[in-house]
């Protein structure tokens, strides 16, 4: 039995609509693999814009901060040379906040301590050591040295975060005004 012409030109029609609802469906998930923090974000009213307002704060060269996070960049101090970059994530509000510092251009072999205040500008307050982002760190012989921890102050609380020497607690380098 042979189908009809206007039997194939119906079956055409399903089997490209058809055809392109799944290639189309195929495709936007693919692009939703690569996108899935910002769709899951904008999904669950966590992205960048919130009720029309931007949330996320430029705070100068290299500098991002949202509500959520923040990467900042270390600024040599007193011709140490010592730069690179601290980040910073809010873990549960109340909970705290996850440091990572990264730090190039350090003397090979020479011990370094990383501090986080509530200052804008890496300033000693009386010390603490709950102001210490993870354990005393040497520089790798490229000169290159990081350590992370777990700060007990929210980010909305941290200002600054630094690289000192251990041996004076002299500083090197700082990511201001997060």
């Amino acid at each position: 039995m042979g189908a009809s012409s206007q039997d194939m030109v119906q079956f055409d029609r399903w089997t490209r609509r058809h055809f392109g609802l799944a290639a189309g469906g195929a495709l936007t998930a693919l692009l939703s693999l690569t996108k899935q923090p910002e769709a899951a974000a904008k999904m669950y009213g966590h992205g960048h814009h919130h009720h029309g307002q931007n949330h996320d704060h430029h705070h100068g060269h290299g500098q991002v901060k949202s509500n959520q996070h923040a990467k900042v960049q270390l600024e040599p101090e007193n011709g140490s040379g010592i730069s690179g970059f601290a980040t910073l994530q809010q873990r549960k509000k109340g909970k705290g906040t996850s440091i990572e510092v990264h730090a190039n251009g350090l003397t090979p072999g020479v011990e370094y301590v990383s501090l986080y205040y509530d200052n804008p500008n890496c300033d000693l307050e009386p010390y603490s050591p709950e102001d210490h982002i993870g354990p005393n760190y040497v520089a790798n012989p490229a000169g290159n040295g990081q350590t992370q921890g777990q700060a007990d102050d929210d980010l909305d609380e941290i200002h600054s975060v630094s690289v000192r020497l251990a041996s004076d607690f002299s500083l090197q380098a700082c990511a201001r005004n997060i």
